[in-house]
């Protein structure tokens, strides 16, 4: 049935998106094939297909996605853009308490969203719509974020100290103090929160267990950039690998390999993990280039051209890739890699944008200043327009009886 919703979902995105693009009937088709290849990579749907949070989160990003487009389209399709997005903004920051962050990003686009409601008059009555779609969104990620359970936070504070940071540490018996731990607690990194025997399970455990926390976690980080810098780049290098190294997608008593993954259709995560040996390195010049060229379109681009929403797209996913990769790179390194498909499905939607904005450049002419007209030469005076013109300048010249 997941398999199911995702296809139905994957489905009317395409068609959407071919009926989106006005131009030639060879760019629109070749843009639903390029949406449909990332759509339908396997990896995407591996996950989207099991007992994961990862398919409201997927779901949501590819609703907004359409969302966008349509807010930034014709007024008529204002109103639908802005449910479209609103609705995809709560599957996407609703699927998880880590993604609550990813309000950020939404309330951006919400904030430059001008929607005219003719029932209301006023000054910021063409914001009523916007500050209601953003309300919504505010309270769906509070709600996840504060509905967390105590437990689950203390589990992900201890696993990205005990694993993430005391496990990938040259220095385990400084980095224990830096993090207000004995000494002593260093010899149990790499153990996870289920483990046995564990620090949980030392006598002075409840004296120090306050010091372990997501704030003091990201303190630390703040204060030991290497080991920040090391964590990102796990991270980056699961993002690219697309899949958990330990995992398969078939059963045990199949045919296959052990650890075999179904790989039908993978043409992105072929390609991303091209990049996975210089993994950091290979996503922040990816984020750059992306922002960088999504801020100049943005700019250079008249408001009304149909490449423009593209362009806005491609902004909105590309900080959403970022956002998305901060929270899940602070996530339970124990559930980082699922976690980290959430970004790595948003960055392959963002060269499709790119594609799109391309398919429909030629749509509207992108001079900014209007073409000269070129106009025939005046017609000539008849020659009584001559007489009256020049009574009128000897009746302007004479002395009035006054003046003398």
């Amino acid at each position: 049935m997941l398999a199911l919703w995702w296809c139905l979902l994957a489905g009317a995105a395409v068609a959407t998106l071919f009926a989106l693009l006005h131009t030639t009937l060879l760019r629109r088709g070749v843009a639903a094939v390029a949406l449909f290849t990332v759509l339908a990579d396997s990896a995407f749907v591996d996950y989207v297909a099991s007992m994961n949070v990862q398919l409201a989160a997927l779901s949501g990003v590819l609703i907004a996605s359409v969302g966008v487009i349509l807010i930034f389209g014709p007024v008529k399709r204002l109103i639908a853009g802005c449910l479209l997005f609103t609705v995809g903004g709560v599957f996407a920051i609703g699927a998880e308490p880590g993604n609550a962050v990813l309000l950020l990003p939404f309330l951006a686009v919400l904030a430059v969203v001008r929607a005219p409601w003719r029932a209301v008059a006023g000054r910021w009555a063409c914001r009523l719509i916007p500050g209601i779609c953003a309300l919504v969104l505010a309270v769906v990620s509070l709600t996840v974020y504060v509905g967390e359970d105590a437990r689950l936070q203390d589990t992900r504070a201890y696993n990205q100290a005990f694993l993430g940071i005391l496990g990938h540490s040259s220095d385990p018996l400084r980095d224990s103090e830096d993090l207000g731990l004995p000494t002593a607690f260093a010899a149990h990194a790499n153990q996870s929160w289920w483990a046995h025997p564990t620090a949980r399970e030392d006598p002075t455990w409840p004296v120090y267990s306050r010091s372990i926390s997501t704030t003091s976690i990201r303190t630390y980080l703040l204060g030991h950039p290497g080991q920040a810098l090391d964590l990102a780049s796990r991270s980056a290098k699961d993002m690219l690998s697309f899949r958990p190294a330990q995992t398969g997608t078939y059963p045990a008593g199949a045919a296959t390999p052990p650890r075999s993954a179904d790989c039908r259709w993978c043409v992105v995560s072929a390609i991303g993990q091209i990049f996975s040996p210089r993994a950091l390195p290979a996503l922040l010049l990816y984020l750059a280039v992306c922002g960088l060229l999504a801020a100049v379109f943005v700019r250079a681009l008249p408001k009304h051209h149909p490449a423009w929403r593209f362009s806005a797209a491609a902004g909105f996913l590309t900080v959403l890739t970022a956002v998305s990769f901060a929270s899940a790179t602070l996530s339970d390194p124990l559930e980082s890699t699922k976690a980290l498909i959430l970004p790595a499905f948003v960055a392959s939607l963002v060269p499709v944008m790119f594609f799109c904005m391309w398919c429909v450049s030629n749509q509207q002419s992108l001079a900014l200043v209007p073409e000269t007209k070129a106009f025939g030469p005046l017609p000539a005076p008849k020659s009584e327009d001559g007489m009256v013109a020049s009574a009128q300048l000897s009746v302007a010249r004479t002395p009035d009886a006054s003046d003398a």
